[in-house]
């Protein structure tokens, strides 16, 4: 009877425990994935000296984009802002007097404040004016948007209600518990599992290189910034690295179409990105966002 009651309890408790599970993944929007808190691995002895050592980190449940932000989003953003064009203009053709409005200097490489969220003065961008209004570039709308700022990834985040992914959280999703090298395993990237050889491709383009769960284009097409200042392991999320005032350089993960684009540094330990410089946009950094779990 003890052994019974004992197995009734453990049923009941793995019950539980499934039911909370199923609860929290039906709260999660279907364009999110929730990742399950617990002990993840981090880092690699094997690779770049910034990546050693290799450690653990104990996280709780969050969920994370299925897909990087588009240029259709960004702009979307863009249109609840305090700034309208006052003509039309293409990709990297809009000047500050071009326009209007209290959020128009936030907009442009020279912003005076240094706080600006995009440059769409920079010929990369896929973002443009017509009809009074910031509208992707025809053909990129699905593309991940670029040259925005790490203020502009956070800000964008927090208007829908959530936030950049810590590094840590990143690399949970890239390598599970398991500590895969990347999402799709253990194997190299290849053209057919990421965007790796010079060309900017819509969002989702490379099913084989998500995750079991369904998050796509961790390595590859546009690194990622993450909350994380860029600072030697071990991950330690009490350090001030997760400070959101602090000044210095801004972790972005998953190497790039473009620079970062060999196996080497298309996985879920390399954190050696070109460019991490906070207050500027780039053309090989995108983002996308988390929420607790």
């Amino acid at each position: 009877m003890k052994l019974r009651a004992g197995c009734d309890r453990a049923g009941l408790a793995l019950a539980a425990a499934l039911t909370l599970a199923s609860a929290a993944a039906a709260q999660v929007p279907e364009d999110m994935v929730l990742v399950p808190g617990g002990t993840y691995p981090m880092g690699s002895d094997r690779h770049r000296e910034d990546s050693r050592p290799a450690h653990t980190v104990d996280l709780r449940p969050f969920a994370l984009d299925r897909f990087e932000v588009t240029n259709a989003q960004y702009a979307a953003f863009l249109a609840t802002l305090d700034a309208k064009p006052v003509r039309d203009a293409p990709a990297g053709g809009l000047r500050p007097a071009d326009v209007r409005g209290t959020d128009a200097e936030f907009l442009f490489t020279a912003s005076r404040s240094g706080r600006h969220v995009i440059e769409l003065d920079d010929d990369d961008v896929r973002i443009v004016a017509a009809g009074g209004r910031f509208v992707p570039q025809p053909g990129f709308e699905r593309h991940p948007v670029r040259e925005v700022t790490w203020e502009g990834a956070r800000r964008y985040c927090a208007w829908r209600g959530a936030r950049l992914p810590t590094e840590a959280e990143w690399e949970a999703a890239a390598r599970g518990r398991e500590g895969r090298l990347a999402p799709w395993g253990d194997a190299p990237a290849t053209p057919d599992r990421v965007s790796m050889s010079r060309r900017h491709e819509p969002v989702g383009s490379h099913p084989k290189g998500a995750t079991p769960e369904g998050i796509h284009d961790l390595i590859g097409s546009l690194a990622e910034w993450t909350a994380s200042l860029y600072r030697p392991y071990p991950y330690v999320p009490t350090d001030g690295r997760e400070d959101p005032r602090a000044p210095g350089e801004r972790v972005t993960r998953g190497g790039d179409y473009n620079w970062d684009n060999t196996p080497d540094r298309l996985n879920g330990v390399f954190r050696t990105g070109a460019s991490r410089n906070p207050t500027a946009g780039h053309h090989h950094i995108g983002f996308r966002c988390a929420r607790d779990g």
